[in-house]
């Protein structure tokens, strides 16, 4: 039986009118970092959502597109259609350093010193320690729309976009044409990305979900085939899909519908079926409007959600009637029974 979710705390942090909260994602000192529509980098207590405590970096990029995190939570990093990519300094909310692309900007990813940021048919790698640009393939022939680096090997690099494709490049190798180690064609490319070490999902900007396995220099060996989840709005039933995330050892598709106003959780795993009788289910998600992105804290059993309404609002089981503090433990989100706990519409 499935799980539901309500919402313990809600705000609207920008000081803007009529703004988008494009994403989300966690810092360090239980701080939740945001980008908005109004070109804000905004920083949050986890434990109150509190807009008397928040704080807005300057100097972002212009045109916000995207945001990850690195070093432990204690760096952001933002990038935007004036090419530029920011890193932040979290503890003390101020710019560390900036690299110039020289093109919009539609996806980052991080892993150690290099940031991967993807653009109009165009994938580099920038070595952040020597502040130089350290690999980079143009044998991509659209934009890119979503970027992933690999949990355990580091170099190898995830890019999917709007030609169809989902590639995995090896970094350390020169040569454009010989750094592709594994092509999957799926279909326009909303999101995709790395399921554990040994796997992949595409989803498409029909919210087609397939899962493939990683193949990589066994070329002697045809693919397995790959589990075709299908369009998942008549399965689900849903409106979008907002996200696939991992959580623990778990990955999950988030799937919004706005005119429920709710959010279908469910466990995704190669060569498993959707269990749908155990999803957890976020009631009264942002009204009628589009959630943009999707944060699971595990530690508090609380899940967070970003929207076009510009509100940051946090979740949690009928038990939680408030957001556990800081000091407090929390309990984790189950596993076992159910779920361990940018999306442009069309």
């Amino acid at each position: 039986m499935f799980r539901t979710y309500h919402e313990l705390a809600s705000c609207a942090p920008s000081q803007q009118q009529d703004v988008y909260v494009f994403a989300i994602a966690p810092v360090v000192g239980n701080v939740l970092a945001a980008i908005t529509s109004a070109d804000e980098l905004i920083f949050l207590p986890r434990d109150t959502l509190s807009v008397s405590n928040f704080s807005t970096s300057k100097n972002v990029p212009h045109g916000l597109t995207s945001l990850v995190t690195a070093d432990g939570g204690t760096t952001a990093i933002c990038a935007g259609d004036d090419g530029a990519v920011a890193l932040f300094d979290v503890r003390t909310q101020s710019r560390a350093a900036q690299i110039a692309t020289g093109k919009p900007v539609t996806a980052l990813a991080c892993t150690g010193n290099d940031v991967a940021f993807g653009s109009e048919a165009v994938v580099s790698v920038w070595d952040r320690r020597q502040n130089r640009l350290r690999w980079q393939n143009s044998e991509v022939n659209d934009e890119i729309t979503a970027l992933s680096f690999h949990p355990s090997q580091h170099t190898l690099l995830l890019s999917g976009g709007d030609d169809g494709l989902v590639s995995i490049f090896d970094t350390t190798i020169v040569e454009e044409e010989d750094s592709l180690v594994q092509a999957v064609n799926h279909g326009p490319i909303h999101k995709a990305g790395f399921l554990g070490s040994s796997d992949l999902y595409a989803l498409s900007s029909d919210q087609n979900l397939a899962l493939h396995s990683l193949t990589l220099e066994d070329t002697d060996t045809a693919e397995p085939t790959p589990d075709q989840l299908g369009d998942l709005r008549p399965i689900i039933p849903c409106e979008y899909v907002i996200d696939v995330f991992q959580s623990g050892s778990d990955h999950v598709v988030a799937c919004g519908s706005h005119g429920k106003s709710r959010v279908d959780l469910v466990k995704v795993a190669r060569g498993s079926k959707l269990d749908l009788d155990e999803r957890i289910v976020l009631e009264g998600a942002h009204g009628e409007e589009v959630i943009r992105s999707i944060f699971a804290d595990e530690l508090n059993g609380v899940i967070y959600t970003a929207a076009e309404d510009g509100r940051i609002a946090a979740f949690g089981p009928g038990d939680h009637q408030s957001l556990p503090s800081e000091s407090s433990k929390g309990a984790k989100l189950k596993r076992g029974n159910g779920v361990d706990v940018r999306y442009k519409p069309y």
